[in-house]
């Protein structure tokens, strides 16, 4: 096991709570066999665990990883159920946007992880922006940011965070293990 996700499970055990966001660059351009690992190593790592999970992801292996439906927000699928329902269309899930928000007002004043996948600045106000906020100001919570490019840390957490610069589904994949050395 690597270093990094070493760091990560340890954190993990360690949380009363954790808050995943995964975002648009999660998998990007990789074999459908990395995304499919890095989403079954992600769902073991939170078995067990009071997780929620914000996905901007529009691929369903999500959905077949094992990781509990109810926990799992698709911010972006959800406004597309609300514009089909405002057009009459039926067959949409309801959106879990409410039990999140329910969620995560539970999480203030517990030590929470806010572990960032491949997060970018394309909706940067749906996961990026809101995790920051929530672990500024939870002085318990600590934020973990993996992106290949992006990875950077706001100087006001404080040191209440990892920044790792590598692609998030080849490290949970342990395809990121070979290039640590």
């Amino acid at each position: 096991m690597s270093e990094m996700t070493g760091q990560i499970r340890e954190k993990t055990e360690k949380a009363e709570r954790i808050l995943v966001g995964i975002g648009e660059k999660f998998g990007f351009t990789k074999e459908p066999e990395t995304v499919r690992q890095a989403y079954e190593a992600l769902a073991a790592l939170l078995k067990g665990k009071d997780y929620f999970v914000i996905t901007l992801s529009e691929d369903d292996g999500i959905l077949e990883a094992g990781l509990v439906q109810e926990r799992i927000v698709r911010p972006l699928a959800a406004e597309e159920a609300e514009d089909n329902a405002a057009e009459g269309k039926t067959g949409q899930r309801p959106s879990m946007w409410p039990a999140y928000m329910d969620w995560l007002q539970g999480t203030l004043h517990r030590k929470l992880l806010v572990l960032e996948l491949g997060v970018g600045l394309t909706h940067p106000n749906l996961i990026r922006f809101p995790f920051e906020k929530a672990v500024f100001y939870n002085q318990k919570a600590e934020l973990i940011r993996v992106h290949a490019a992006l990875s950077q840390l706001p100087a006001e957490l404080n040191g209440r965070g990892i920044s790792i610069a590598m692609d998030a589904a080849a490290l949970l994949a342990g395809s990121g293990d070979k290039a640590e050395g």
